[in-house]
């Protein structure tokens, strides 16, 4: 899909100064160009819609439509209501949902598609063994304008089973945009290339999931590296973190860069026993586990610098992400301003006697078996775990056990709720607070809801 990005970069100079490397353009040089269709539509943004034709559910979140409500629904009776829930449309449709409290424009119950129909699901089915359909409701919530957390869900082709991912960017949207659109792709396309040379399951789809995420790094890099050269620095610090799991069969396989977190949820515990299991382990400098990582690989290096009473700990003093995608100033030395160009034009202080790369974007992989109980796998981006810890999850989960709809809006709900009492508000007041101000006060939320019932 990114074939035709690659190739503007082939194009003579002056082409890919005017199309591509100024539409990678981040803060420290902002075009003023505007899209006749959105106001604040980058070019970059136009480059990306034009060779990746995002999800119109995600363009609708990243200008100006706050929180969106999907339910991942594919061969079902379906009802057709309207074109969109969004904007206009929304205000004569929302009172259809009155069960709905959720404060901004919500799709409720709807599957939006890329030719912007939505279709809304009344009835109700059994779930059938590695199928996605009817399993996955979402739910995301923007805080940064524009957003910077993706998602995807697919139904894998050349392997029975189906995968959810968050991609959680910083520095910019443009990577997680990126893996977004080909990271799932490109885990099926492995799957079928491998399958005749790795016969075990666990290795054929880890070793698929790896050279998935190796794709998406280096589909990236070609185009960062061209720009950075060209005089446009802020690409380097362009990043994204990642939670990918793929079920198949009774296994649950994760695969993760960074801080996103995701936990299985057993409602038939209800005893005072942990009633969730972690897939992944969060890999970022904060992390104990991940300090003394570090230090022994870089053992004579002041590698982790810690802030606000070591509260707050980063990669070389610069990011907190011990694995991420992109981040290529703490990977390559070509990205470390190697001509010690002045900072007023957004270079940043090169890292002296650099070593790198500090971080890596081999993803950290587990395989958990289902067991008896285990009901939801839940998948945030690290704006839900920033406000409700897995403990409080797993509880709303139990309580809601049978309704899906009911647990991610009550996820959401007590999500902001912390976040208001945190920053000493109401919650009637955070709701108001605008896009890119947000900020300042929470993070983007972006949660997958996947039903496991019928994997056992």
């Amino acid at each position: 899909m990114y074939k035709n990005l690659t190739s503007l970069i082939q194009k003579p100079l002056s082409f890919l100064f005017n199309r591509t490397i100024k539409s990678l353009v981040l803060p420290d040089q902002k075009t003023k160009r505007k899209s006749k269709k959105q106001s604040g539509l980058t070019a970059l943004d136009e480059l990306l819609f034009r060779y990746t034709k995002p999800n119109q559910q995600f363009l609708d979140a990243k200008y100006g439509f706050n929180a969106q409500f999907i339910v991942y629904e594919n061969n079902a009776n379906y009802c057709d209501l309207s074109k969109s829930y969004s904007g206009e449309n929304n205000e004569k449709h929302q009172n259809n949902y009155k069960n709905i409290v959720l404060p901004l424009i919500m799709i409720y119950g709807c599957h939006l598609y890329i030719n912007d129909d939505t279709k809304c699901f009344f009835g109700s089915s059994s779930l059938k063994k590695n199928q996605l359909d009817q399993r996955v409701v979402l739910l995301q919530y923007a805080a940064n304008n524009p957003i910077e957390d993706r998602y995807k869900v697919s139904q894998l082709k050349n392997i029975n089973g189906y995968a959810v991912s968050v991609f959680d960017g910083h520095g910019g949207w443009q990577l997680a945009e990126l893996a977004m659109n080909i990271l799932h792709e490109k885990i099926d396309q492995y799957v079928l290339r491998n399958q005749d040379k790795i016969l075990n399951q666990d290795d054929l789809i880890q070793q698929s999931i790896s050279q998935a995420y190796s794709d998406v790094e280096e589909e990236f890099y070609k185009v960062a590296l061209q720009a950075y050269n060209m005089g446009f620095p802020s690409v380097a610090r362009v990043g994204s973190c990642a939670l990918t799991a793929i079920v198949v069969g009774n296994k649950v396989y994760s695969a993760n860069l960074g801080d996103s977190k995701g936990i299985i949820v057993n409602v038939n515990n209800k005893t005072n026993e942990k009633a969730y299991k972690k897939i992944n382990h969060t890999l970022n400098a904060n992390s104990k586990k991940e300090q003394r990582r570090l230090k022994s690989i870089f053992s004579d290096d002041d590698i982790v610098v810690c802030k606000n009473g070591n509260k707050s700990c980063y990669v070389k003093g610069r990011l907190q992400p011990t694995r991420s995608l992109g981040d290529f100033r703490l990977k390559f030395q070509e990205f470390n301003n190697p001509k010690n160009i002045s900072e007023d034009k957004g270079y940043l202080k090169s890292i002296s006697n650099f070593k790198g790369p500090y971080i890596s974007s081999t993803p950290d992989q587990n395989v958990f078996e289902i067991q008896k109980g285990d009901r939801y796998l839940v998948l945030g981006s690290d704006g839900l775990w920033d406000e409700l810890t897995k403990s409080e999850i797993s509880k709303i989960v139990q309580k809601n056990q049978n309704n899906k709809d009911e647990i991610i809006k009550q996820i959401f709900e007590e999500s902001l709720s912390h976040a208001a009492k945190s920053n000493k508000m109401s919650d009637e007041d955070i709701r108001k607070i605008p896009l890119g101000k947000r900020r300042k006060l929470h993070d983007d939320i972006t949660v997958i809801l996947v039903d496991l019932q019928g994997q056992v």
